[in-house]
C-alpha cells in the first residue's frame, strides 16, 4: 500500500490518526520483545556496513607527524573520571583502558580538504580479542556495562574539537540521559556525542583549503586532543548558548538547550553564523 493510500484506507476502516501511532507504537514493542538486542544490532550494523561499502574511499585514513601542523584550530582537555566515586571502579578502570585504546587509534590522522573523518572507520568494532574492556554504557535508554564502553569520552571530545575547528558536521548523535552533574564542565551542556559501532558514528568533513591533523593522548590523568592546521585559516569560532533550562515533563527531569556557532575574522567581526543543535534529553541526577 503506498503512503498516500494509507491515510483513504485507515479512513475506510475506521481508524483515527492517534489509532494509527498507537499501533505503530505497538508493534515497535512487539518486535523489540520478540527480536533479541543482539540480534536487532547486527541488523543495522549490516545496513551500515552496506550503505557505507560507496563513501569506504571518502574517509580519512592516512596519519601523519602532529609537528608538521603547528597552528591549533582547536583544543580540549577532559578528565578521564569526571565525578569521583560516581561510577563503580572496575567499569572505571576499563573505561579508562578503553578510551586509551581509541585515542591511540585516533592520534595522528589526518583529514584532507573533502575528505571525512569517521569515528568508526578509524577505530574499528570494539572486542576483548582487540584488547577492548567492559566499561559503562547506556543500553536501551539504561546504564549498563558493555566492551568498550565510556570511549565515548573520545567522541565528545571530538564533536567538541570539530565544531570549534570550523568543520562540518555530517553525522553526529544526541546523548539520551544527562548522567552527571556540572562537575568541572568547561563546555556548554549538549556538545558532545554518542557512538556505538558502527551505525551511530560520529563523521565531520574539513571544509578548509588545506589539511588538518587530529592529536589525541592520555595526560595526567586526562584526555587530551587538539585539531591542528599547517597555517591560520583566517577565522575563530565561538559557540553560543541559547535557552539553557531544567524543567520537569511528565514527572521527569529534563534539560535543553540550543547551540549557535558563530564565525569571526581575526579582528572579532562576525562573518557568519549558523545552528548547531537543539539538545533535550532526560536528567539521571
Amino acid at each position: 500500500m503506498s503512503a498516500n493510500a494509507w491515510p483513504v484506507a485507515s479512513r475506510l476502516l475506521g481508524f483515527r490518526m492517534e489509532d494509527q501511532v498507537s499501533v505503530s507504537r505497538g508493534l515497535r514493542a512487539q518486535l523489540g520483545i520478540i527480536v533479541p538486542f543482539w540480534l536487532r544490532v547486527e541488523i543495522h550494523r549490516a545496513w551500515r556496513a552496506i550503505c557505507d561499502m560507496p563513501l569506504r574511499h571518502t574517509l580519512a585514513r592516512r596519519k601523519g607527524c602532529p609537528a608538521d601542523f603547528p597552528f591549533v584550530l582547536a583544543e580540549a582537555r577532559s578528565p578521564l573520571e569526571r565525578v569521583p566515586g560516581a561510577v563503580p571502579a572496575p567499569l572505571q578502570r576499563g573505561k579508562e583502558h578503553n578510551v586509551a585504546l581509541v585515542a591511540r587509534a585516533i592520534d595522528g590522522v589526518i583529514v584532507e580538504p573533502g575528505q571525512v573523518f569517521s569515528y568508526h572507520r578509524l577505530v574499528g568494532r570494539p572486542s576483548r580479542w582487540r584488547g577492548f574492556r567492559l566499561g559503562l554504557e547506556l543500553r536501551e535508554n539504561r546504564e549498563s556495562s558493555g566492551i568498550g564502553g565510556g570511549s565515548c569520552q573520545v567522541s565528545n571530545q571530538l564533536y567538541w574539537l570539530a565544531v570549534q575547528a570550523g568543520m562540518r558536521i555530517v553525522e553526529r548523535h544526541r546523548h539520551g540521559f544527562d548522567l552527571f552533574p556540572d562537575h568541572e564542565r568547561s563546555v556548554p551542556f549538549g556538545c558532545g556525542a554518542t557512538v556505538f559501532f558502527n551505525y551511530r558514528d560520529l563523521r565531520f568533513a574539513n571544509p578548509l583549503a588545506g589539511p588538518v591533523c587530529i592529536q589525541q593522548r592520555i595526560e595526567a590523568g586526562a584526555l587530551f586532543g587538539r585539531i591542528l592546521a599547517e597555517r591560520d585559516p583566517g577565522f575563530r569560532v565561538r559557540i553560543e548558548e541559547r535557552g539553557h533550562r531544567f524543567f520537569v515533563e511528565h514527572g521527569a527531569r529534563m534539560r535543553e538547550n540550543r547551540l549557535i556557532r558563530i564565525v569571526l575574522d581575526k579582528d572579532g567581526r562576525e562573518i557568519g553564523r549558523e545552528f548547531l543543535a537543539h539538545n533535550r534529553c532526560r536528567v539521571m541526577y
